[in-house]
């Protein structure tokens, strides 16, 4: 047994007071600046506490932290055409997970992460696995358009300029929000029967004019998936057996080129099909589409991760290059002419920075870390 006097015990507790002192902290916050196009946001929804939810920011070029930000239960993550503002369409309730509901657009400031303002927005708002789609600035920016499941589908249309909603128009049978590159009141969405339907508001917000296509693909034997993915003029679907659907959605009347196969041969004799969330992603300066791919596919597999990911030249329907991409669920480009690809496990939420033309992988971050497993990302 230690026995200790009191001369002992004194100097024990006098021992913090002659210590060597530490300097003094000063608190600052890191401002992260303009991106410089290679910055990763990604909707960050944890399955057992979608609650909780965040937008994670990334510095692509090193797979670092920038930032991150709330982004409430099952939010939904979209960007302005110039990239700097974030939006974040999202719902709160009053006791966390319960009590009064609040509907809301949060604006955030690119540069500093800064909450920049909030728009309310009606209860109908799709609370569901953020998909690109369901949240979308239209060509511009003056309006943002929202999916809406209550469940019948509709769209919330917003002003992002004067920051107040404007109008729901409703749009049964159909979901998904595609606005025209070129005119600003204009977007179409996809329909159950395979057509789409395409939809112009006035100034207000109002409805004006609808339009319906003929059928564009088969809905019961070959589904596109609702992640389309912008060229200059055109929007790219990929189907669930691999087909590429080119939808042009400039015009009053959705309309496409013919559809083109993208898993032909022995490819198809090995059941080799698109898998994920978001599946594709592609590259304005070199034309090049990215697609999740797994083997051995079969109907109910078109959100299994992916085994390869395929690199297309769009230009001449050819397979460019494969790279192995294992437990990939979520793929996204930059924009650059020497582009980087980046793509997420939606189960370990690991980032992988890949060569975006050999697809070799460059970098990746650690299993368990910045990301519990996000579904959607965005580069810009």
């Amino acid at each position: 047994m230690v026995r200790w006097g009191f001369s002992a015990l004194l100097a024990c507790l006098a021992w913090p007071a002659v210590a060597a002192e530490l300097a003094p902290e000063t608190p600052k916050v890191l401002v992260p600046g303009p991106s410089n196009g290679h910055r990763l946001y990604i909707g960050d929804t944890p399955m057992a506490h979608a609650v909780d939810s965040k937008i994670i920011v990334l510095d692509g070029d090193n797979l670092k932290l920038v930032g991150q930000f709330t982004n409430g239960f099952f939010g939904l993550l979209a960007l302005s055409p110039d990239g700097a503002t974030i939006y974040s369409a999202t719902t709160f309730f009053a006791r966390g997970d319960h009590g009064t509901r609040t509907d809301v657009i949060e604006l955030y400031d690119a540069a500093t992460l800064d909450l920049a303002g909030e728009i309310g927005i009606s209860t109908h708002r799709a609370e569901t696995t953020a998909y690109v789609p369901y949240l979308q600035p239209s060509a511009g920016g003056q309006f943002l358009f929202v999916q809406n499941a209550t469940p019948a589908s509709s769209v919330t249309v917003v002003d992002a300029v004067r920051r107040r909603q404007l109008a729901e128009i409703p749009t049964a049978g159909c979901a998904g929000v595609y606005p025209s590159p070129v005119v600003a009141g204009r977007f179409s969405s996809l329909c159950g029967d395979g057509a789409a339907i395409t939809i112009d508001v006035d100034a207000d917000g109002h409805e004006r004019a609808r339009r319906r296509s003929a059928k564009l693909f088969d809905p019961v034997d070959d589904a596109l998936f609702i992640d389309g993915v912008t060229t200059w003029d055109r929007t790219i679907f990929v189907s669930f057996l691999g087909n590429i659907h080119s939808i042009d959605f400039t015009g009053p009347v959705a309309a496409q080129a013919a559809p083109w196969k993208l898993v032909t041969g022995a490819d198809a004799t090995d059941g080799w099909r698109p898998g994920g969330y978001q599946i594709a992603a592609y590259n304005k300066a070199t034309g090049q589409l990215y697609v999740t791919m797994h083997a051995h596919g079969y109907e109910g597999s078109h959100k299994s991760a992916a085994d390869e990911i395929w690199r297309v030249d769009v230009a001449h329907h050819t397979v460019m290059a494969r790279g192995a991409a294992k437990g990939t669920a979520v793929v996204s480009v930059t924009q650059d002419a020497a582009a980087l690809l980046f793509g997420l496990s939606f189960d370990t939420g690991v980032v992988t920075r890949y060569n975006g033309d050999t697809l070799a992988p460059l970098a990746s971050t650690q299993p368990g870390g910045v990301v519990e497993g996000g579904t959607l990302m965005l580069v810009h």
